[in-house]
């Protein structure tokens, strides 16, 4: 499974860009629910206070949303995302579609090439330069 994850200022300015290799994660959905959960934790890790969280796995964000206990294959690592939410009552969870989750899919596309977990802090890599302008252009 290949992991891209981004997180910007209110601004759309990249503040931190991580992708990275998972072995062995055959299922689509548990692959989107370890990405959210990795992202929760790198996001609670640098003591981000406000945030929403975009996923293009519906039934993922579902599954956060959800007042419910879920029974899931993958309800644990759901779970886990759960305990990231309820501790910071700023973070929010949306559903979106593919095509607004460009930057994290080209970062998560590199991981195949790089073969490592890499983070960058404050500065993005050169190959998701373009990606965001566009995003960013097309958001505000």
């Amino acid at each position: 499974m290949r992991i891209g994850i981004i997180i910007r200022d209110e601004e759309g300015k990249a503040l931190v860009a991580e992708c990275d290799l998972k072995n062995n994660v055959v299922n689509a959905v548990v692959a989107e629910s370890l990405v959210l959960r990795k992202a929760s934790e790198l996001c609670s890790e640098l003591n981000i206070q406000e945030a929403i969280f975009e996923g293009n796995a519906k039934e993922v964000v579902e599954a956060v949303l959800s007042e419910e206990e879920v029974v899931l294959d993958y309800s644990s690592i759901i779970e886990d995302v759960k305990f990231h939410f309820r501790n910071m009552t700023h973070w929010f969870i949306q559903f979106v579609s593919r095509k607004k989750n460009t930057v994290a899919h080209t970062l998560a596309n590199k991981a195949l090439e790089i073969g490592e977990e890499l983070v960058w802090i404050e500065e993005v890599p050169d190959f998701i330069v373009g990606c965001l302008l566009d995003d960013t252009n097309c958001n505000t």
